[in-house]
Parts: C-alpha cells; sequence; structure tokens
C-alpha cells in the first residue's frame, strides 16, 4: 500500500493555455505558482493543492462532465451572482455553456464549459449538510477572502473544493482507494463515494460511468510520499504485485529536478502520480 502523506496536485488537460488561463484566474481567483511553454501551475489562496493545466493542443476532446473540478463559495447568492456573471462574460471567455443555478444533495451550483473542453463548478453548500453528518460540507478554508482581492464580480470563489473521477464498480474503487492508495473513505451514497487525504480538507467524487471516455496521463492526481525511497518501494511493490491489486499499467521511475515520481492507472484506467522530493 502507498503511504501518502498528502494529495497534493490535480492535472487537468486543456487545448490552450491562453484560453483557459483567464478561466481561473479571472473567474475562479487562481494565481499563477510557474508558468513554462505548454504547461501552468495554479493555486488558490486558500487551497495549498496545486492545479497542473497542461496544453494538448485543439486536438483535445472535451471531457466528461463527471471529469470537472469544483470551487466554493460562501452563500447561496454568491452561486447566483457567478451564474449572471459569467453568462453576461460568456463571449469574452469563449465559454460554450453554463447551467442554471440547481440543487442537488444540499449543494447549490452551477457548471459551465470553459474553451479547453472542460467542465467546471461553482457551489455552494447548506449547513444541513454538516450538521447530518456530510462531512465534505465543511468550508474548505480558515481564513475567508475579502472582496477586495476579488472585486466586482458578486461573488468570492473561496476555494478549491474537489475533483471527481469516473469508476466502473464502487465497491472495487473504493477498496483500492482505500486498501492501495492510502485514502479515507468520507462519505458518498448509493452511487458516489467521497476520498481525500486525512490532513487536508480538499477530496475527490467518484462516481460510475457508462460508456467511459478514458483519459490520458496529463488528466491525474498526485500522492505524495515522504521520500525518493517510498517511491521505489511503491513501485517495487506494483512492478511485483500490480495485477493483484488491480494496477492497469505501470510507467517508469522519472527523476526531474529533484522530484522522484512515477506514474500509473488503477482499475478504472484513472491516473495517479507517485511523487516524492530529494533532499539536495
Amino acid at each position: 500500500m502507498i503511504k501518502p502523506v498528502g494529495l497534493t496536485e490535480g492535472h487537468y488537460e486543456c487545448r490552450s493555455i491562453d484560453d483557459t488561463l483567464p478561466i481561473f484566474t479571472d473567474l475562479l481567483a487562481l494565481e499563477v505558482v510557474e508558468r513554462k511553454e505548454d504547461q501552468v501551475v495554479l493555486k488558490h489562496p486558500n487551497t495549498d493543492w496545486l492545479l497542473v493545466v497542461h496544453e494538448a493542443g485543439p486536438e483535445a476532446t472535451d471531457k466528461p462532465h463527471n471529469n470537472h473540478y469544483g470551487f466554493r463559495v460562501e452563500n447561496k447568492e454568491e452561486v447566483d451572482a457567478a451564474w449572471n456573471y459569467i453568462k453576461e462574460h460568456r463571449d469574452k471567455y469563449r465559454i460554450q455553456h453554463v447551467t442554471k443555478p440547481h440543487e442537488s444533495h444540499f449543494a447549490y451550483s452551477i457548471y459551465f464549459k470553459e474553451p479547453g473542453g472542460n467542465d467546471l463548478e461553482i457551489e455552494y453548500y447548506d449547513p444541513q449538510a454538516l450538521a447530518e453528518g456530510r462531512r465534505i460540507a465543511a468550508p474548505p478554508w480558515k481564513t475567508r477572502i475579502a472582496e477586495d482581492r476579488f472585486p466586482e464580480r458578486g461573488y468570492i470563489p473561496q476555494a478549491m473544493s474537489h475533483g471527481t473521477l469516473q469508476c466502473d464498480d464502487k465497491k472495487a474503487s473504493e477498496r483500492f482507494y482505500r486498501d492501495v492508495l492510502g485514502l479515507e473513505i468520507v462519505g458518498g451514497g448509493r452511487m458516489s463515494v467521497y476520498i481525500k487525504h486525512p490532513s487536508t480538507p480538499w477530496y475527490i467524487v467518484v462516481l460510475p460511468g457508462r460508456r467511459r471516455r478514458y483519459l490520458s496521463p496529463s488528466n491525474r492526481f498526485t500522492l505524495k510520499v515522504a521520500s525518493p525511497e517510498d517511491v521505489e518501494e511503491s513501485h517495487l511493490e506494483f512492478t511485483r504485485s500490480g495485477k493483484e491489486f488491480g494496477i492497469t499499467q505501470l510507467e517508469d521511475i522519472e527523476k526531474n529536478n529533484g522530484e522522484v515520481s512515477f506514474l500509473f492507472s488503477d482499475l478504472d484506467q484513472n491516473w495517479w502520480e507517485v511523487a516524492a522530493t530529494s533532499e539536495r
């Protein structure tokens, strides 16, 4: 089993960084950490989880709705304000469509598709959900962002709250996340399962999918382990027993700028990364 010290990154494929980047900075309050020719690393001020955006070119396909990222606002009225603001500015940002605000299982949200082919969500959670034991409903921030940091929209994304995946068999996938990836099961329903690392509030929603479109390794989540030796140990264990665990593909270990890592796809053919930073 992997022994992660954190669930630290989400990786996201788009067509053009120049088209997609303003969606995150102007509409979702993310900030640029690092930019390269075909990749940009983003961070929300209230979320230590990094979002790594990869440029795949104009042929990159639209991603399924159940492969999106979500952002949390503080109250229900802000979801309505976000809908109005995005609808009014959809031509400027080349947004393909935006849904009307709607309620589902204590959440009130909108979805919109950015020009890179991905859906994004802006959501509010009713506090009653937390009172009834839905842990993911707790605000995933410690200090709220003031309006002067994100003015004149009528809404403030206070955190990047979650990512999503699709699976084939909920029970089998749940066992894999817990027993192989070392993640925590923090809820779910008849169809869904919520997974996270115990040390941080952001989470991944996993839903069964029909007629699935499998994504490239550029769409993945990163599990950080304590040391490069832990990366190598996990890779060796997957090499020996990967098929038994449910690993469908295992890539070689890579070393780059002090980081040691490898990629693998799970029993649902979703991609993950195990990584650690070398001491210098």
